[in-house]
């Protein structure tokens, strides 16, 4: 079979394409499905509803790929075997519970091409070096080698020591992504110098202390903005705007009225490098100058300080808000967005994707 020149089956298992609330896979399952579907392939998107609880969803029904869902696993491999069988790629996902039994099951059931896709590298080497007691949601080691193909959101070289310390044959970088008709530039009026997406995590607080909230206090006479939810606002300077809650599709508006946008890196992230963030290509993709923490691996995704800002601390950030030229700044978030067109779509990822089963498959 050569991949991408007839329409392909896919069943993907994941953890759920019909809501977003808690899930960031969400999107990226999105994007890339309706790229698979634009090229003519047919995907059934597999996903656990537990029996009595009420899900918040975002998406009703999905436009580009049929949504079955399961209440066990046993109903799982009860009822849904012949799809497994029938496919020509089953994808599972990872963060999915009872991860182990359904790789196992993949395994044994599926006839063409197996894919583990890992949203989460750090907790994954975290569950396999014993750090971290992972097995409800990451494979054991056994398990890895099941697949035939295993991609990673994160890529370098923990990806490579992962492949070749528990033989993993076949692995590959597939990054994030976005969707440029869901993120772009507007000509909305700037309201804010800088702002801030992204719920409260303990292992950037200090970050977020010195490169927001400390140039806003600097700064009384400008305006900051932070969006996300369980902050405790003690002390907060009074011109920075909070938003507890932001949809999806206030995104693009958010992004277009601030001067600047800081990105912030989780510190497993961080750790792990090579790990751009849906949050950093979004704000990118709409043309806004990004500032974001140094980590290993950004200048294979941006060019620092032509097309992003790597900043270190409160001085760093001031310098970039009152020490650049405003004309300097707009070319940096123009040449961001014409990186991202360029390498960084759902477009893009769903080539690569064709791409890696073509090369295991001739």
């Amino acid at each position: 079979m050569k991949f991408g020149t007839k329409p392909l089956d896919m069943v993907i298992i994941g953890r759920s394409i019909l809501s977003s609330v808690g899930n960031p896979t969400a999107e990226l399952y999105r994007g890339l499905i309706n790229e698979l579907a634009q090229r003519g392939h047919r995907t059934t998107f597999l996903e656990f509803h537990e029996p009595g609880k009420k899900y918040v969803r975002d998406m009703l029904k999905s436009p580009y790929c049929e949504v079955w869902t399961y209440a066990s696993t046993d109903q799982l491999v009860a009822e849904y075997g012949y799809a497994i069988q029938s496919a020509d790629v089953v994808l599972m996902g990872s963060m999915v519970n009872d991860t182990n039994r359904i790789a196992e099951w993949i395994a044994e059931e599926a006839r063409g091409v197996t894919v583990y896709y890992d949203t989460n590298l750090s907790a994954t080497i975290d569950h396999l070096q014993c750090r971290q007691d992972n097995s409800a949601f990451c494979l054991s080691a056994d398990n890895l080698r099941h697949f035939n193909l295993f991609l990673s959101t994160t890529g370098g070289p923990f990806l490579e020591n992962l492949a070749k310390t528990y033989e993993i044959s076949n692995a590959r970088a597939l990054y994030e992504s976005v969707d440029p008709y869901s993120f772009y530039r507007t000509d909305t009026d700037k309201h804010y110098d800088l702002g801030f997406i992204g719920n409260f995590k303990n292992d950037r607080e200090e970050l977020l202390n010195s490169m927001l909230l400390g140039p806003a206090r600097y700064t009384p006479n400008r305006k900051f903005s932070l969006a996300g939810s369980g902050y405790n606002r003690v002390d907060w300077p009074r011109n920075l705007t909070y938003l507890e809650y932001l949809p999806e599709t206030n995104l693009v508006d958010f992004y277009n009225r601030q001067h600047c946008s800081l990105v912030l890196s989780r510190a497993d992230r961080k750790r792990m490098g090579y790990t751009p963030t849906r949050r950093l290509l979004a704000a990118a993709a709409c043309g806004v100058p990004v500032l974001t923490d140094n980590w290993d691996g950004i200048d294979f995704f941006f060019e620092p300080h032509r097309e992003v800002f790597c900043v270190n601390d409160e001085q760093d950030v001031l310098a970039v808000l009152y020490g650049k030229e405003e004309g300097l700044r707009q070319k940096i978030g123009h040449d961001a967005r014409k990186r991202i067109l360029e390498q960084h779509t759902t477009g893009h990822r769903a080539e690569q994707l064709l791409s890696y089963l073509a090369e295991i498959t001739d």
